[in-house]
């Protein structure tokens, strides 16, 4: 009773026909269009964007970490496009996505480099080539109420936050990286007393975390750091993984939801479900995500290969980055239309538009999937920032190198005429140590390590907060803010922001959409304090084209600026001269902000309440279920010694124990409570139609209320999780497939699901492969499907 479809390595193997299926809800639809593939060089209608975005009024980011992820709390009302309100099966709890290497691999050619004992001018050009297919992808549920409802008798609705983190077994990958230099900053990786975030903010690059100032005591201001610590080191500890929330303009596809359709409040993106976010930045159209197991996913608008997936087709669902799996990437970020990455031994990989050579391959190039940084090969790279024609990163060391177009000063090399190729030591800092970066549009801005800011490029609106709007061509000292003691710098499209250690916010630049927040619509040519928010205590900025993203000590946001789209998250495209508080992220925890041209998004920790103006875990959480524990009931899955059950699936015996099945599963429940002969003690139970592995996977999701589903699992578990009466497994295994569907898997999966009669899987991979049929149809997964599939196809075609 079982079928098999036809794929190389075994890619999706026997799954059970004929069971009896329950199948619910439709899957949302992927309009994913690839307009080609390959390489992308400048093209007319990119050129006529950036001239565009010169001449409109008013970049950002933001971050996170992962861990298990629960289902977000609900935002109370419910509204069109189901914005900010929970998905269903609440409770779902997850240990991210996990990287599959059985079948693809990626192996980036490593060149000869060099190795950097300080700031070392770079010269030469030089390719890296990527080469990969597909990989399968894993991720991780929860159904509610956990092991701990077994275990412990709780059985609390709201499940239980299990922190996986908490035995340091997922400290991520900073310690992984041997980086020769390391020594140069002995406080890389200092953990704060409570939540630490890495922070790649789009156009603000790296707007990362220094201290404690995530406290959620309003009384307790952040602890005095030693600002030689840089502040974009990418992820460190955190007990939760992260959900992400997008708003504003959607019609490029940037937030992720499915469709294009703008959202005016913070909207759940379902479709990251059960992927460990740590991490997340916004592009123009576009928007990228770092899970903590160090995979890339992006999604939105795609000419120039902004996306990453060789091709130039728009993506609305997020979209695993596949040619950068094998590499653990640390750290993302994108601009207008470039996007980039850092793997955890320091290389830089950039693609998308290559037009006044902002990738760094020393032409103008553009690439549809990532590419090295050949020049920059021997240099540990820890921060990065991409503007609308420019890329600029830092070093282990502090040194910060520049390349992109020159025009207005932009590069910051003193000259103005041409394009810098290949990224270049910024000899004007080269004395400095510059710990946080940032960019947008056509102007940069840093931070060293003495609590210096440094801004250049263009200064019209008075953007660089030097008293006056002329361009810079070379970094320039802010004098008005020394002695202000700033922790980070954003930079928006025309106006700037800087955060002090004490929490304070001063904005300065274009002020025509009320983006500066004091009330007005001036601009500003020297930094100037938010009296608005003087008596908050702020942790982060985000700086988009025309408005502003800030977020409060509390996990609260407030916004303001120019409205339209929605990307304000008040439900209306009013403007907002002066911050407003986001009503519908009220209660939650919100750990970071991110924005750029049209839309902001946004880190939540999940099943966080607030009462009485303090902090505490949600109900049913008094005491976080640490991974010891987790790891303690795995072990106990098929032991014999510890059951008092045993199940025989495909001739092999399974050991498991009545009180956790029971409790946890109504289908077992009923199944002991029937009085079966089969089901006394001491008997065996045959499990028919249903493989060994997945079987065990179903047992290990009962039992420790998490699993990882790779793809060639997904149609059989989704089967024996709707047998099993698993609601929120089989959601999950939707999930999984309509993010990892692509041109080298979809004809497999097909095929597996129609042997399996699993409809909805079918309708899914169907979807892809009419919407994608040019490039499926060339692919030698076609070959699997049979002929009365290919004429289901051909039907379906427009």
């Amino acid at each position: 009773m079982s079928g098999q479809a036809s794929s190389p390595n075994g890619s999706f193997s026997n799954v059970a026909a004929g069971c009896s299926m329950r199948e619910g809800g439709s899957s949302r639809s992927i309009n994913s269009n690839n307009n080609g593939n390959g390489g992308s060089s400048s093209s007319a209608a990119a050129r006529s964007q950036h001239h565009h975005e010169q001449h409109q009024q008013q970049g950002g980011g933001a971050v996170g970490e992962r861990i298990m992820h629960h289902q977000p709390s609900s935002f109370g009302e419910s509204s069109a496009a189901s914005s900010a309100s929970a998905p269903p099966a609440a409770g779902i709890s997850s240990s991210g996505s996990s990287r599959s290497t059985a079948r693809f691999s990626t192996n980036f050619s490593s060149g000869e480099g060099y190795n950097s004992d300080g700031c070392a001018a770079a010269a030469g050009g030089g390719s890296g080539g990527g080469s990969g297919s597909s990989a399968m992808q894993g991720v991780t549920t929860s159904e509610n109420g956990g092991m701990a409802a077994a275990a412990a008798s709780n059985n609390s609705a709201d499940g239980h936050y299990q922190n996986s983190n908490s035995n340091g077994s997922n400290l991520h990958h900073h310690e992984q990286r041997a980086y020769s230099n390391e020594e140069n900053y002995p406080n890389n990786f200092e953990l704060s007393s409570r939540n630490n975030y890495s922070n790649s903010a789009g156009a603000p690059s790296s707007q990362h975390q220094l201290d404690d100032s995530m406290s959620t005591s309003p009384q307790k201001s952040p602890t005095s750091n030693n600002t030689s610590q840089h502040y974009s080191q990418y992820s460190l500890p955190y007990p939760g993984e992260l959900t992400v929330y997008s708003w504003g303009r959607g019609e490029d596809g940037q937030l992720g939801i499915g469709d294009t359709s703008d959202q005016d409040i913070p909207t759940y993106v379902d479709s990251l479900r059960g992927v460990g976010v740590k991490q997340i930045a916004c592009g123009s159209g576009h928007t990228v995500v770092l899970t903590g197991e160090g995979e890339v996913y992006t999604w939105g608008r795609g000419d120039d290969g902004r996306l990453g997936h060789g091709d130039n087709g728009w993506k609305y669902v997020p979209r695993l980055t596949i040619s950068l799996t094998g590499s653990v990437v640390v750290n993302v970020t994108c601009g207008s239309y470039h996007t980039a990455a850092v793997s955890s031994n320091g290389d830089l990989f950039t693609w998308g538009g290559g037009m006044y050579g902002k990738l760094g391959h020393g032409n103008e190039s553009g690439h549809s999937t990532p590419r090295r940084v050949e020049t920059l090969v021997g240099l540990s790279i820890v921060d990065i920032a991409c503007g609308s024609r420019h890329t600029a990163v830092v070093t282990t060391k502090g040194c910060l190198y520049t390349w992109g177009d020159k025009e207005n000063g932009v590069a910051g090399h003193g000259d103005t005429e041409g394009h810098q190729y290949t990224p270049k030591l910024l000899e004007r800092l080269s004395g400095k140590k510059v710990v946080q970066l940032s960019a947008c549009g056509f102007h940069t801005g840093c931070l060293t390590d003495m609590g210096e800011v440094y801004t250049w490029g263009e200064g019209k609106f008075g953007r660089l907060g030097h008293g006056a709007e002329r361009n810079c061509h070379s970094p320039r000292l802010v004098e008005s803010l020394l002695g202000k003691r700033p922790i980070q710098i954003a930079c928006g499209g025309f106006h700037s922001a800087v955060v002090t250690q004490d929490g304070k916010m001063y904005t300065f630049g274009g002020g025509e959409h009320g983006q500066l927040g004091h009330g007005d619509k001036v601009n500003k040519v020297k930094p100037t304090l938010v009296q608005a928010l003087d008596p908050i205590f702020l942790q982060q900025i985000t700086c988009g084209w025309s408005h502003s993203v800030a977020l409060t000590s509390k996990g609260e946001v407030y916004t303001w600026g120019n409205g339209d789209h929605g990307k304000l998250g008040h439900g209306s495209g009013k403007k907002v001269s002066t911050p407003q508080l986001v009503e519908k992220l009220v209660g939650q925890n919100v750990v970071r902000v991110a924005s750029y041209n049209e839309h902001t998004a946004c880190l939540i920790e999940p099943h966080s309440v607030t009462q009485g103006g303090s902090r505490r875990a949600a109900p049913g959480t008094m005491v976080p279920i640490s991974a010891g524990f987790l790891h303690d009931l795995k072990e106990m899955l098929n032991d014999e010694e510890y059951s008092d059950v045993t199940f025989v699936v495909e001739g092999r015996p399974v050991y498991a124990l009545r009180a956790v099945l029971g409790k946890r599963c109504e289908h077992f429940a009923a199944m002991f409570r029937s009085g079966m002969r089969e089901c006394e003690e001491g008997a065996e139970i045959p499990i028919p139609n249903t493989s060994y592995a997945v079987f065990l996977l179903i047992l290990e999701y009962l039992y420790t209320d998490s699993v990882k589903i790779e793809l060639e699992h997904a149609v059989e578990l989704y089967i024996a999780a709707d047998l099993y009466q698993l609601a929120a497994l089989r959601e999950m295994c939707c999930v999984v497939v309509r993010r990892s569907v692509g041109s080298e898997n979809a004809a497999y999966l097909l095929q597996s699901a129609h042997e399996a009669h699993c409809h909805v899987m079918k309708d899914i991979a169907m979807e892809y492969i009419v919407a994608n049929f040019d490039v499926i149809s060339k692919s030698d997964g076609i070959k699997a499907v049979s002929h009365g599939l290919l004429l289901e196809i051909l039907s379906l075609r427009p």
